[in-house]
């Protein structure tokens, strides 16, 4: 695991104490390294679609914020350009879900990174990719 600044964890803190956003869909932090970020979420009531299964937006949002993260994980401030995403299986009411996000190109201008969305078994549910365009570093 990378070594950070406390002016950079701070910062990482603060990012995700301040966006209402993560606290309506109940994300948190999980774990961070050079390059990858790990986030997760709880399927609750409020997760769920008609048939009572996540709403492919909510894991699509996990997974956008998963894949920003990584990129601020190399200093990088990014907003999204565009993303995709598979969905292989569904996410249940009560489950606890993870998003695995990982760099997979850190651009001067551009960056796209890749995320798993991950059952608490371990069971692949979405994978997506997404290119984010550079706006400023994350820590000056």
């Amino acid at each position: 695991m990378a070594e950070f600044t406390e002016e950079f964890m701070e910062k990482m803190e603060q990012f995700y104490e301040n966006d209402p956003f993560i606290h309506v869909i109940d994300m948190s932090l999980v774990n961070i390294e050079d390059g990858q970020v790990t986030l997760g979420m709880p399927i609750t009531e409020k997760h769920t679609n008609a048939h009572g299964i996540a709403h492919g937006g909510v894991l699509m949002s996990l997974a956008d914020t998963a894949m920003g993260a990584s990129c601020m994980s190399v200093n990088k401030k990014v907003v999204t350009m565009d993303l995709n995403i598979n969905f292989i299986r569904a996410a249940k009411l009560g489950e606890n879900v993870i998003a695995v996000a990982e760099v997979l190109h850190n651009g001067g201008k551009t960056m796209v990174s890749e995320a798993k969305i991950l059952s608490e078994k371990g069971d692949l549910c979405a994978k997506a990719r997404g290119t984010f365009f550079v706006i400023d570093n994350f820590v000056k």
